[in-house]
């Protein structure tokens, strides 16, 4: 499958999907109302991308790399300081506001990808990246005396299952929930319930 940044119609595609997911909103719209809106057939629209999904992983791709490239250098940065608590509030907050900002195109990717491959999200590749820099400062945090006992690798899994685009939705359309709210209340569970006293 080919998505060269230089193929013109991967070009096409992506405008037109923007486009239209922007107009319509992103379940409205269809594989094919995205090639008819790019001016292109079918087949060349599923040789590039097979389905929604991967057409909205190709649109957050250049702010996903950027702002897990973002997180990776501070957790590098921040290697051998006391404090890797506040440095996991600070990341658990910095990832509900990426949440926050794409959470129909991330809820997307997510549910393409687990549907067709029969994969969890946490087999993804942005989640799985996330999921070595909360296990990162976990295992800091463990290391320091800083939580209570726990396995730093399954508690990261834990918290990537609450950090997702998801729940963020439900919590927001159901119970009118805030990002401040939905934020305090990850906080509270993984910061503060693992915090010792």
């Amino acid at each position: 499958m080919t998505k060269e940044p230089s193929d013109p119609y991967v070009q096409r595609i992506l405008e037109a999907a923007r486009q239209l997911f922007t107009e319509s909103g992103l379940e409205a719209v269809s594989m094919y109302g995205i090639a008819k809106r790019a001016g292109i057939g079918q087949g060349s629209l599923y040789r590039r991308f097979t389905d929604k999904g991967e057409i909205c992983s190709a649109l957050l791709l250049d702010s996903t790399e950027q702002f897990l490239a973002g997180m990776e250098k501070q957790l590098a940065a921040s290697a051998g300081e006391p404090a890797a608590v506040a440095h996991l509030q600070s990341s658990i907050e910095q990832v509900v506001d990426f949440i926050e900002q794409y959470a129909e195109l991330l809820n997307m990717i997510k549910s393409e990808f687990t549907g067709k491959k029969q994969l969890t999200q946490f087999e993804h590749p942005f989640f799985q990246r996330l999921g070595v820099i909360l296990t990162e400062l976990l295992q800091r945090a463990s290391h320091n005396g800083e939580i209570i006992d726990i396995d730093p690798r399954f508690a990261a899994t834990s918290l990537l299952a609450v950090l997702s685009p998801d729940l963020y939705l439900y919590e927001q359309k159901r119970h009118g929930s805030s990002k401040p709210e939905i934020s305090r209340g990850i906080v509270t569970l993984f910061v503060t319930g693992l915090t010792k006293r």
